[in-house]
């Protein structure tokens, strides 16, 4: 990937905060957006975000109300996308730049540069990386990666009036069967109807970088690789830091 085509440096953040706070944090990086730049900011954080869509389902306070009982937090996000799990064996990525970029501004062509940035950032894993829906998985998408036909990464995408912020959740290790059976109770709970819109989820259908690669691979090692991978990308890649 020739991302000095597209952009001349990087800004690098390393920073969680809340997990209602997520979104908004991210606006306000966004206001730092050039022309000529883009910003990666990773982050985990404990809990289950939860899409707009999720919100319609006809069961969804007795869902909401399950996931509660489990002592686990909640957030509704305005991106796109249904129920994700965050935890300390997952790093988000929150990818900005500037809506009117000339290539990659559009909508499909935002998503499509979200797909091949983490091509380019795992090549180090030497994985044949698939894209497509993988429909069994928990907020399954068009631009889902999975090896095998596991689901390992997603994506979702705020667009506000000048910036593009594409969102993706990698399952770095843990028990991800654990994760699925989390969401798959939820919409068994929310969604009694059983409405096609939403995912059946099959406990295999989702994989760890770890489990994928037979490697005890930390969010903190991902992210330093990541940084490295970057760094040689032949763009200026400023130092980390907070907003």
């Amino acid at each position: 990937m020739n991302l000095f085509r597209l952009f001349k440096h990087v800004s690098l953040i390393d920073e969680s905060v809340s997990l209602e706070n997520q979104l908004s944090y991210d606006k306000e990086l966004s206001k730092q957006i050039h022309k000529d730049g883009f910003i990666v900011r990773f982050w985990s954080t404990e809990g289950i975000i939860l899409g707009k869509m999720d919100t319609l389902l006809p069961q969804f306070e007795k869902g909401l109300k399950h996931i509660s009982g489990l002592k686990i937090n909640t957030f509704i996000r305005k991106a796109g996308g249904l129920a994700v799990v965050c935890d300390r064996g997952i790093l988000n990525l929150s990818i900005l730049f500037s809506k009117n970029h000339p290539e990659i501004g559009g909508l499909d062509e935002s998503y499509a540069f979200g797909v091949n940035l983490m091509k380019h950032l795992l090549q180090d894993f030497h994985m044949i990386i698939e894209e497509g829906e993988v429909s069994a998985s928990y907020c399954p998408g068009k631009y889902d990666l999975s090896v095998r036909g596991k689901k390992f990464a997603g994506m979702a995408q705020y667009r506000s009036k000048d910036a593009v912020m594409v969102m993706i959740t990698i399952c770095v290790n843990g028990n991800q069967a654990n994760r699925c059976e989390l969401i798959r109770d939820f919409y068994k709970l929310a969604n009694p109807l059983s409405d096609p819109k939403y995912p059946e989820i099959d406990l295999n259908s989702m994989i760890t970088l770890s489990d994928i690669t037979n490697k005890p691979i930390t969010v903190h090692a991902l992210k330093e690789n990541m940084t490295q991978i970057l760094r040689k990308s032949g763009i200026i890649v400023n130092p980390k830091k907070h907003m």
